[in-house]
């Protein structure tokens, strides 16, 4: 019974799985979630382009960073830059990546919400899809909504955001307001499955004490 309980449990582990929550980082936090200090290296988002002639390394995170004409930070994200004091060195464009997995998730349901500034002009978008909100070359003292209803997949995605930097201090901001994604349907037999687990681990648990098979004769 054991063993059967195991690997039930086994099986059932993938569909309980896409219970949880799409995971979405914004920019100025470190692996915790939590916003770094000033000048600090943040997580999650790694630079994928650069411009020729840039030394900053693909692959790396940006830093912590605003300018004072920036818009505000918030409590839960903050502005970033290539360079820990603002300066990417080079003119032209910095792509950074967030990579996010939709395994368990139906494609077709999920929607993201957002804001987004940068210094100087910059956009953001899904995939291979087209821009979903861009922003203009002074346009870094306001942060401006974007939303994300289609062109997901299933598995891996990524969301693109590009800086121009067109003179030093260059820098971007992502907010995330609101994900929502709903489970990928279970097939019956694995959705009775899912439902009856718990019922059999409940099941095999006895109360101290109790006995199993046995009898008792009223006195004679």
């Amino acid at each position: 019974m054991r063993k059967l309980l195991l690997t039930l449990m086994l099986l059932a582990s993938p569909l309980l799985a896409s219970a949880a929550s799409v995971s979405l980082q914004n920019t100025g936090v470190d692996a915790g979630g939590n916003l770094v200090g000033a000048g600090q290296a943040t997580a999650f988002w790694t630079l994928s382009a650069a411009p020729v002639g840039s030394s900053v390394a693909l692959g790396s995170n940006p830093f912590r960073f605003r300018h004072p004409s920036y818009a505000a930070d918030t409590s839960v994200s903050a502005w970033v830059s290539p360079g820990s004091n603002g300066s990417a060195g080079a003119f032209g464009q910095y792509v950074y990546d967030l990579s996010f997995d939709l395994t368990g998730f139906d494609p077709a349901t999920v929607s993201i919400q957002g804001l987004f500034s940068s210094d100087n002009d910059g956009a953001l978008w899904l995939n291979d899809e087209p821009l979903a909100v861009t922003s203009s070359f002074a346009g870094f003292g306001t942060l401006t909504a974007f939303s994300l209803t289609g062109g997901f997949v299933p598995g891996v995605n990524v969301i693109h955001a590009m800086v121009n930097n067109g003179g030093d201090p260059t820098a971007f901001h992502v907010q995330f307001t609101s994900v929502t994604a709903s489970p990928v349907p279970l097939p019956p037999a694995a959705a009775l499955l899912a439902a009856a687990l718990p019922a059999l681990v409940l099941g095999r648990r006895r109360p101290a004490g109790s006995t199993r098979g046995a009898l008792s004769r009223a006195p004679g």
